[in-house]
């Protein structure tokens, strides 16, 4: 049988509190943005989160934006556009992805929990789970073991599946709590952490021991923090954990090592948290803000916080199998999704989104994805097309005659044959020089958080592999050089589109992302 969380009082309630229930009585009372007729949700196109797997394989790619999921099967080469009516999400919060050890993934929206298997054609419901809001999903490292999370509205509820996110069964209800984020352990099913609201309206962190099955409150204790989000578990040790807490326009990183008993701030970005990335072995930890002057930045086995070379506007973070993936900004950067195989100093481009064309030849037009989303690609992407502040960046390989930078896993050097990314970063697009940060002007930003200038200088990008520039199709195309695009058509797009963004923007191990 299946109980209702346990909850353990930790202080008496404030009546000043009363303002903060009503508030959130209210938000959590609005309606639900319904689908509009016009498919397209006017947003300015982004990407904004990222998933690799099953396990440690890095064959299946899920890139999140905000006209739909991309997803690969080739660990990027060919990418398929799964429009948000094919799962049944328009006009509404950004869903939130699983994969499962087959390579099924698992969306998780305001219209429920969807599956895709095989070629992705098809997102039926999941078995077993109720057609209702889910605010997040997560999965172990092997991909074997989800938990979904049912809320903010109705009841605040967990959902457990042991097969891949094949079928669902309840767990834990979570009552008296409005639920926000949610991370099992990556290398321990057992153990599940969830993120909320009080009836107070606190900020509370839940834990579960048996796999959701069941949970208790471990703390309302966040430093003066607020919109409290999980970052990431350790790979290794399930009682090590991230929160990103905001702090007026700054956020802070926080980290518990007694299972979220006590937490310690151990980072902070000046403005919001946006990406988080935790390495295989947890020894390694990267962050980034919206504030691209502030960059990538990693700390090592717990030492100071290291400003990274790369100039990227960074949207989202993560680590898997040796490769650090980088939501990119698209106007600016030329890509919505890079990676880097030296820890963040050089980001090569994987996908720019302008290099999509709507199609995919995996689903015919009798399946859902093929017979939907063709029709709908030039009304969801108009914004794109008037993207003219940079060309689009072609996708760079590496050849796997070279010897450095090879993906690894734990276990050692991984199969080339399914790696985007074999090797260490050569030439951007057929020799482009970019500016970069010299290795020595570094930022260092200690474990209480303080923040030291640091000069910085342009140098040229280092080589060090046989590398080339896919273009689609093996032919080469010519994009032009229109004029800059207005800048008041860029604020208007990227206002509507933070205004429409789910409250997770971070990813890291393994989600790493409000929206995660």
């Amino acid at each position: 049988m299946i109980d209702d969380v346990t909850v353990v009082p930790l202080r008496k309630r404030n009546p000043r509190l009363k303002c903060v229930r009503v508030a959130l009585g209210l938000l959590l009372g609005a309606v639900t943005l319904s689908p509009s007729s016009a498919d397209a949700n006017g947003r300015f196109p982004a990407a904004g989160y990222f998933v690799a797997g099953p396990g440690p394989r890095s064959d299946v790619f899920a890139l999140r934006t905000t006209f739909g999921v991309l997803v690969s099967r080739d660990a990027g080469r060919a990418w398929s556009w799964v429009c948000e009516s094919a799962y049944g999400a328009v006009g509404s919060g950004d869903a939130t992805i699983s994969v499962g050890a087959d390579g099924t993934l698992v969306l998780a929206s305001f219209t429920g929990l969807t599956t895709g298997a095989g070629d992705y054609c098809a997102w039926p419901p999941s078995t077993g789970a109720p057609v209702r809001d889910f605010a997040d999903i997560s999965h172990t490292a092997d991909g074997r073991s989800m938990v979904a999370l049912a809320g903010p509205g109705g009841e605040n509820a967990l959902y457990l599946s042991s097969d891949a996110g094949h079928t669902w069964a309840p767990g834990a209800r979570l009552v008296g709590y409005a639920t926000e984020t949610v991370d099992v352990a990556p290398g321990d099913p057992m153990r599940v952490y969830v993120t909320g609201y009080a009836s107070t309206g606190e900020p509370v962190l839940l834990r579960s021991d048996d796999g959701g099955r069941t949970a208790r409150e471990t703390t309302r204790d966040f430093l003066g923090g607020q919109n409290i989000f999980l970052a990431g578990v350790d790979p290794t040790r399930p009682d090590v954990l991230y929160l990103r807490a905001v702090r007026g326009l700054a956020t802070t990183l926080l980290r518990s090592d007694d299972g979220g008993m006590t937490l310690r701030m151990v980072g902070q970005t000046a403005s919001e948290m946006l990406g988080f990335a935790l390495s295989d072995d947890g020894t390694t930890v990267w962050i980034a803000s919206a504030n691209r002057a502030e960059g990538i930045q990693r700390s090592e086995g717990g030492g100071p916080w290291v400003r990274m070379a790369a100039d990227v506007g960074v949207k989202c973070l993560r680590f898997h199998a040796g490769t650090l993936f980088v939501c990119a900004d698209e106007a600016r950067d030329g890509f919505a999704l890079g990676y880097s195989h030296d820890g963040g100093d050089r980001v090569d481009p994987l996908l720019s989104l302008r290099a999509l064309d709507g199609t995919t030849s995996a689903c015919s037009p009798s399946t859902p994805v093929g017979g939907t989303c063709p029709p709908r690609w030039a009304t969801e992407t108009a914004l794109l097309r008037s993207i003219d502040a940079s060309a689009p960046s072609p996708p760079v390989f590496h050849d796997a005659s070279t010897d450095h930078g090879v993906i690894t896993d734990r276990g050692g050097p991984r199969d080339v044959s399914v790696s985007p990314v074999d090797g260490m970063a050569g030439s951007l697009d057929a020799g482009r020089p970019i500016d970069v940060i010299r290795a020595n002007d570094i930022q260092r930003v200690n474990a209480e958080g303080g923040i030291a200038d640091a000069a910085v200088a342009p140098m040229p990008p280092a080589g060090g592999c046989s590398c080339h520039v896919a273009t689609r199709g093996g032919q080469d195309r010519d994009w032009g050089s229109p004029a800059l695009w207005s800048a008041g058509l860029a604020l208007v797009g990227r206002l509507k589109r933070r205004s429409r963004l789910r409250s997770r923007p971070l990813t890291g191990s393994p989600k790493g992302s409000p929206p995660r």
